[in-house]
């Protein structure tokens, strides 16, 4: 059931942080991702501005290596929270979908079973909750309103801070 207040204690316990979540990576997918995440180089002045207007928020990333994007918008973003661990953030990996199953999205396990407290439609997703556990914005798979993953975000945030 899709929580409407998320638990944060709860989600940064069970989930893993970004160096975890690199030194995890294996296999020619997690070599993807490692070169994605050493070849990204976000923008500076962006990136500052993210760190500053993140403060407060936990960005919850669901993702699976064998995913596309998430090779390369997880990368990024993990790059991103390496260059400014003040930005608060957490991964859950392992997503599988259920093809067999029409009433089931995620198979859990091997999904965590924090897939069916959000609304994960597709991966990645990187939810953005304030300090009480409310979601305030999510990024689906890709930007979609500005050219980088930080400008995003930054959107996002502009839009839920007014």
């Amino acid at each position: 059931m899709v929580k409407e207040i998320h638990d944060i204690k709860h989600l940064e316990n069970s989930s893993v942080r970004v160096d975890e979540m690199i030194k995890n990576l294996s296999g020619t997918d997690g070599e993807i991702i490692k070169e994605n995440f050493e070849k990204y180089e976000p923008i500076e002045e962006v990136l500052s501005e993210l760190e500053e207007k993140a403060k407060g928020y936990l960005f919850v990333v669901f993702s699976a290596d064998w995913c596309k994007d998430c090779k390369i918008v997880v990368a990024a973003f993990a790059k991103m929270i390496k260059l400014r661990p003040a930005i608060n953030s957490v991964f859950y990996k392992g997503i599988k979908s259920a093809p067999k199953d029409p009433d089931i999205r995620w198979r859990v396990p091997p999904s965590p079973p924090e897939v069916n407290d959000f609304d994960l439609r597709k991966i990645p997703t990187i939810y953005i909750l304030d300090s009480n556990g409310k979601l305030i914005g999510e990024m689906i798979e890709n930007p979609e309103h500005k050219p980088t993953l930080e400008e995003e975000l930054v959107y996002i945030l502009d839009k839920a801070q007014g």
